[in-house]
């Protein structure tokens, strides 16, 4: 598959086909719980020569493109490692938030706004698409680059495209909040973490009602009230309290988002 076609279905899939795919509702494990792992290897996977990816809602490339289903707001989760020396082509996005976030490695950003801005591991960069903007992302490095990239509908349209970048302070234990303030200002009712965990101590996460939330294991091994997850894996965390712990250092990512009628959501 080449880089054009990565465009087609990337810069070109509609927000009305992402909410109108109709995948299977199975999930992993059948557990009462509020906690529902879902492990890497169930997740759509792409493999290109120059980009790996897993999607966790819907899908922009490949064989699975259109297929998944957004949780609320939160309308495509990929984690994604770039090759060296590797880029998508320029493209459009409009009416979205796209909030790109470095694991490891350096990320590039190109565009019609031309500032050229690099992110670096623990950085962010939200781009709020609006009336629309044209941009690629990529690794202008010699060493590989893992990034996640997350999309968001928005609840507030129109407008200049606008940017905005943010450096976590470096390890530490506790929480960080990457996107969903003045700072990093999300158009949707929706907050971003990265967690630092250790193992002196619990981290608790409360969902409140009428709310969900997605977790994603960046680093390490860690459970979620009893489940493990590993690097990659992720979780729908559902309303009430979720206690994470870890025998060692971990890393991850909490994603705080509304859910339409309060109930359970429709990630597939």
């Amino acid at each position: 598959m080449s880089r054009r076609d990565f465009v087609i279905g990337a810069g070109q899939l509609g927000l009305a086909t992402a909410l109108g795919c109709n995948p299977s509702r199975a999930r992993p494990g059948g557990s009462l719980s509020n906690v529902r792992p879902r492990p890497s290897h169930t997740l759509p996977s792409t493999e290109l020569s120059w980009l790996r990816l897993k999607d966790h809602f819907v899908a922009t490339v490949g064989e699975h493109a259109g297929t998944g289903r957004p949780m609320g707001p939160l309308v495509v989760l990929a984690d994604a490692t770039f090759a060296p020396r590797s880029r998508f082509p320029l493209h459009p996005h409009r009416e979205m938030e796209i909030l790109s976030i470095v694991l490891d490695g350096d990320l590039s950003h190109h565009g019609n706004q031309a500032h050229d801005a690099v992110v670096r591991p623990r950085g962010a960069q939200l781009i709020s698409a609006r009336d629309g903007m044209v941009h690629a992302e990529g690794n202008d490095t010699e060493r590989a680059t893992r990034m996640l990239q997350l999309w968001f509908s928005p609840n507030v349209h129109g407008g200049e495209a606008a940017y905005y970048q943010r450096q976590l302070p470096s390890v530490s234990a506790g929480r960080h909040l990457v996107a969903g303030d003045d700072g990093m200002p999300l158009r949707c009712d929706a907050r971003v973490w990265w967690l630092d965990l250790s193992s002196r101590s619990e981290t608790r996460l409360e969902v409140r009602p009428g709310r969900a939330g997605y977790l994603l294991a960046l680093s390490g091994s860690l459970r979620a009230s009893g489940a493990s997850l590993e690097t990659g894996d992720g979780a729908e965390l559902l309303e009430g309290d979720v206690v994470l712990e870890t025998e060692a250092t971990a890393s991850a990512l909490w994603i705080d988002i509304p859910v339409p009628g309060g109930g359970a959501s429709d990630a597939g």
